[in-house]
């Protein structure tokens, strides 16, 4: 029931009834007191409300910010592990490449192993067979060659090996540095959303009492209200009643 319903029903029971002038003065006096009454409650119990959504709309935004910063520590850890997965990348490909250099060279050295025991095999039987020595002398001088091409070979694989090996170092050195300043930052992070998230809990625990506080004020003021009202009714009513008798 608003003020203005009280105050029409008021005037209509007053007016029909056949108190005195100063009963009605009297009563007028109480009505007014209670209006202003009910009309202060009214507003303190608008405050209220108005506090409490305003407490709300604060925790909204402070759980907006956590859910903030936990995406924020995902994304670090994102970037940590494309790191690790780039390094252990590497130690494969100078892994495959160190077993490819060896294969070649124990090639290289099997077939020159085989070609001196026949070159040796053919100078044994020189005496015998001068064609057999020439054609040996032939080959050896092709096998002298394709020995320094193979040893040119050898020179540049193992040259690339070391190219590959300080690119290698390189790249890890450098990887482990980005690693390091992630981790510093990742720490950093850490420490500063664990501080933040601190924060914002206790905020969190205090809007959360400040909301209980408000809403057990306001339950409390809305029965004050309708105890007023109530009071109201039973003076209207009972004033009517004794007017009539």
């Amino acid at each position: 029931m608003s003020v203005d319903v009280i105050d029409n029903d008021c005037n209509k029971t007053f007016d029909n009834s056949n108190l005195n002038s100063e009963d009605k003065s009297h009563t007028y006096n109480n009505m007014d007191e209670l209006e202003k009454k009910i009309k202060n409650e009214v507003t303190r119990s608008e405050d209220i409300e108005k506090k409490l959504k305003e407490a709300e709309q604060r925790e909204e935004a402070l759980i907006k910010r956590i859910t903030e910063k936990d995406k924020t520590n995902a994304k670090l850890n994102g970037v940590i592990e494309a790191y690790e997965k780039a390094i252990a990348e590497l130690i494969s490909e100078k892994e495959q490449l160190a077993q490819g250099y060896e294969r070649q060279l124990q090639e290289v050295q099997t077939d020159r192993d085989d070609n001196y025991h026949h070159l040796t095999s053919l100078e044994s039987t020189f005496s015998d067979l001068h064609v057999k020595y020439e054609k040996s002398k032939q080959m050896t001088s092709q096998l002298k060659t394709n020995e320094e091409a193979l040893l040119g070979e050898k020179k540049q694989l193992m040259d690339n090996l070391r190219l590959q090996e300080q690119r290698y170092d390189k790249m890890k050195s450098h990887a482990m540095q980005q690693l390091e300043i992630a981790n510093k930052k990742l720490d950093t992070y850490s420490r500063e959303h664990a501080d933040e998230v601190k924060k914002l809990k206790a905020l969190l625990k205090k809007e959360e009492v400040s909301r209980v506080s408000m809403t057990e004020q306001l339950q409390q003021k809305s029965r004050e209200n309708a105890d007023l009202l109530k009071i109201c009714e039973e003076l209207i009513y009972g004033k009517g009643q004794g007017g009539s008798s």
